[in-house]
């Protein structure tokens, strides 16, 4: 079969791997998409890919939907053509993290996962665990469901910050975890959502999801005081992973205020201390979602609760994986999600 797979810095090529079938409690999946994510991107572009160094095997993708095509010996509750989407992470199922819910805390989920050492959906098939299937409606549409697993981080990081409808929520960055916050805030009921972004056709693809006001970073801490009477934002979510974008929200957010970081970067942030102890800010870090939330976010989608395709920019096939990362890397800003599929034209 065809895959993409990572072999050095910004180099990525199309290969044929074997096409074996599933083993005990696995399920075998034609994949339907696969969405190139934030965190492929940061190794794809890393002067040292772990791919490349062997720490990891070389197929990456980890946000998909597909069709059953084979389960292994011992799957009960999934079967040949079935449509589900992958959870990449659903945990172990035995450790205290996993009894507790809180699967993606799971120390052996942290070091596998589809994508990562387990071959992921840049490929015309992927096998996952049963655990791991979660099984959607007939008629759902396959393509938005593959907008599953970034959807899930986005409700994940609102459920970190406490957020309720009633507050006024700051979100600095329009990439697809931004617009997908926003989803997840009206999904939510709220409806007093500002947006920070640099880029015009990102600030516009935010007000298409649903924000109410949409600014670029410069006018965003005047326009929140103006909403809020000069208190601020009861919570913001930094979707960027930038250093501007994580200090926005601190000069964003009120007094006993919370800041959640769900943006992947590699740049340090200077913390400032003193002033966080003045305003008693609350910061909470994001990692993945729960296996509960996976599946309440695929259930929304699934049964078009919430919209996510306004988020999608193109499809492209397998084979034009290499030019699809290249080209993101080159001008991805104006860019939202890229769907990789083997049924693409």
């Amino acid at each position: 079969m065809k895959a993409a797979a990572l072999t050095g810095s910004r180099t990525m090529e199309i290969v044929e791997l074997p096409d074996v079938g599933p083993g005990p409690g696995e399920v075998r999946l034609h994949v339907a998409y696969c969405g190139i994510c934030g965190s492929d991107m940061h190794e794809y572009e890393s002067a040292q890919p772990f791919r490349a160094l062997g720490m990891l095997q070389p197929v990456m993708g980890h946000e998909f939907s597909g069709r059953v095509v084979a389960v292994g010996e011992g799957v009960r509750d999934v079967r040949a053509g079935q449509l589900v989407v992958g959870n990449p992470g659903p945990g172990c199922g035995d450790c205290p993290y996993c009894i507790a819910g809180r699967e993606n805390l799971c120390r052996a989920g942290s070091l596998g996962g589809t994508g990562y050492t387990q071959p992921g959906a840049y490929a015309e098939y992927v096998t996952i665990s049963e655990r791991a299937a979660v099984v959607l409606p007939d008629d759902a549409d396959a393509q938005e469901a593959a907008l599953t697993e970034p959807f899930a981080v986005a409700r994940h990081a609102l459920a970190q910050g406490g957020y309720r409808p009633d507050e006024l929520l700051v979100v600095a960055g329009a990439g697809p975890i931004g617009l997908l916050t926003v989803i997840a805030a009206r999904s939510f009921g709220g409806a007093r959502i500002v947006v920070s972004e640099p880029l015009a056709g990102r600030r516009s693809a935010a007000m298409e999801v649903g924000a109410s006001h949409v600014v670029a970073p410069a006018e965003l801490v005047q326009t929140v005081y103006r909403l809020s009477e000069g208190a601020g934002a009861e919570i913001s979510v930094d979707a960027s992973g930038l250093p501007a974008g994580i200090a926005s929200c601190v000069d964003a957010t009120a007094r006993g205020g919370r800041v959640v970081l769900a943006g992947v970067g590699d740049q340090p942030f200077p913390l400032d201390v003193t002033r966080s102890i003045i305003n008693e800010l609350t910061y909470t870090a994001v990692l993945g979602y729960t296996r509960q939330e996976f599946i309440d976010a695929a259930k929304l989608i699934a049964r078009r609760q919430v919209v996510v395709s306004p988020v999608i920019s193109e499809v492209v096939p397998v084979e034009a994986t290499p030019d699809a990362f290249a080209r993101l890397s080159d001008g991805r800003n104006e860019l939202r999600k890229v769907l990789v599929s083997p049924g693409a034209g």
